[in-house]
């Protein structure tokens, strides 16, 4: 019996083909939650980034954010974070400073931008999100850095990571980065601990990279019809494009909802 959905944001819930949620994926979520079933957001997204969008009739029981560093409860409030720490925050420090490649810190209620070029912007507005503001980094803690490649210097300098990160593309040209070892996985582990249920009675859905090792965690994994053949290679069942009430569609076919 599933007890709780651990679903992703962008290509899962919203829509950039839409500019927004499906209707249908609203009312699927309402029904689930009218049902039992807890729902949790389960996001690369940094939590400053979500307030650009109007979620209002998207009722949670929680988020998980920044691949699995930073969880909210229903009502915003902490309820587990693992600000990045040691040698990796030194090197993202540094590589922000340096400012050869256009990166942003994610903390708990802001983005903290290096620098602006033309990819980032392009790279931001293909996926709908306003461009964080360019400033100073001033000790915060932060949860997770996205990296913007736009050339093979770039690429070569943010790869060198690999050794103390876990590096997840979510764009052709955009990155991810969290401390090695940690994926959504680990924040879903977290809230089930909180939430007293177990890995047996979840469901993950997703569409990008850094889903697949939420699908390999969850009992039960759906990709969206608009995922990359390798994410859908990795899930259980294979559902519509977002744009054609996919999310819906699948939670029918289990009889969710």
């Amino acid at each position: 019996m599933i007890k709780a959905i651990f679903v992703d944001f962008d290509g899962t819930v919203y829509s950039h083909k839409a500019n927004g949620i499906p209707a249908s994926t609203i009312d699927a979520i309402k029904t689930l939650r009218e049902n039992g079933i807890k729902v949790f957001l389960c996001t690369g997204r940094a939590y400053p980034e979500l307030w650009q969008f109007d979620l209002s009739e998207l009722i949670l029981d929680g988020m998980i954010l920044s691949n699995g560093q930073l969880i909210l409860d229903g009502q915003g409030d902490i309820i587990y974070h693992n600000p990045i720490r040691g040698e990796l925050k030194e090197k993202m420090i540094r590589m922000f400073n340096e400012m050869r490649v256009p990166l942003y810190l994610g903390t708990k209620d802001d983005l903290v931008l290096n620098f602006t070029n033309d990819f980032i912007v392009s790279v931001q507005e293909e996926i709908n999100s306003e461009m964080p503001v360019v400033k100073a980094y001033g000790g915060e803690d932060f949860y997770m850095a996205s990296a913007f490649i736009g050339d093979e210097t770039a690429r070569k300098e943010v790869m060198a990571l690999k050794e103390d990160a876990e590096i997840t593309f979510w764009h052709d040209g955009a990155v991810d980065i969290v401390p090695r070892g940690v994926s959504k996985a680990l924040g879903i582990d977290e809230v089930l601990k909180l939430f007293d249920i177990k890995l047996s009675e979840t469901m993950g859905i997703g569409d990008g990279e850094n889903d697949i090792e939420m699908f390999r965690h969850c009992s039960i994994s759906i990709a969206m019809g608009n995922s990359p053949d390798y994410v859908k290679e990795a899930a259980d069942y294979v559902t519509d494009d977002i744009d054609d009430d996919g999310f819906y569609k699948a939670l029918k076919r289990y009889e969710l909802i």
